[in-house]
């Protein structure tokens, strides 16, 4: 199921929504995504939507966290589409359950199947990667990626000039009471 399915899954059905996430994670596990390298281009138009400059070692640290892609980045589309979001006690529920399953089946690495706080940093990670690629494009949903960019880049020591950047363009999405929804 592709996150576009899963939307129109959800708009449709909108009490379902736990049945749907899991059927569309046990569809990415069936058939696992081609890990792709990140665009780089596409990151640096995103940055370019948030500052002017400065964010160069956001980008590099962006790229080099998934050099080939990465095993999170499907499920991260899953997760944090820009037409929807979740309470995030959910989000990692979906994603534990999804991280069980996929270990023990053997397919991630020894560093992932080890260790579910490393799993879920690569899925904010490539979260953050995929809305800033799309804000980089002038997705409708702009104020929504924004918010999800804003709390990423509010737990990662690395991603302090990007949340800075973000303070200072956007300081409503760190006030106290901020949400996603």
């Amino acid at each position: 199921m592709t996150p576009a399915d899963l939307i129109a899954a959800l708009r449709a059905q909108p009490d379902d929504v736990d049945r749907l996430m899991r059927a569309a994670c046990a569809a990415l596990r069936a058939q696992p995504e081609a890990l792709s390298p990140p665009d780089t281009a596409a990151l640096r138009a995103g940055l370019a939507r948030i500052a002017d400059a400065g964010l160069e070692p956001v980008l590099q640290r962006l790229v080099e966290d998934a050099p080939a892609g990465s095993a999170t980045d499907a499920l991260a589309a899953l997760l944090r589409p820009p037409e929807l979001a979740w309470d995030e006690a959910q989000e990692i529920d979906w994603a534990v359950r999804h991280w069980e399953a996929c270990r023990a089946a053997g397919q991630l690495d020894e560093a992932l199947a080890a260790d579910f706080g490393e799993y879920w940093r690569r899925l904010e990670w490539s979260a953050l990667r995929r809305h800033l690629l799309l804000l980089g494009q002038g997705h409708a949903d702009e104020r929504r990626l924004l918010a999800h960019v804003a709390k990423t880049s509010s737990r990662y020591v690395a991603l302090a000039p990007l949340k800075r950047a973000m303070e200072s363009r956007h300081p409503e999405l760190f006030e106290l009471g901020f949400s996603l929804r």
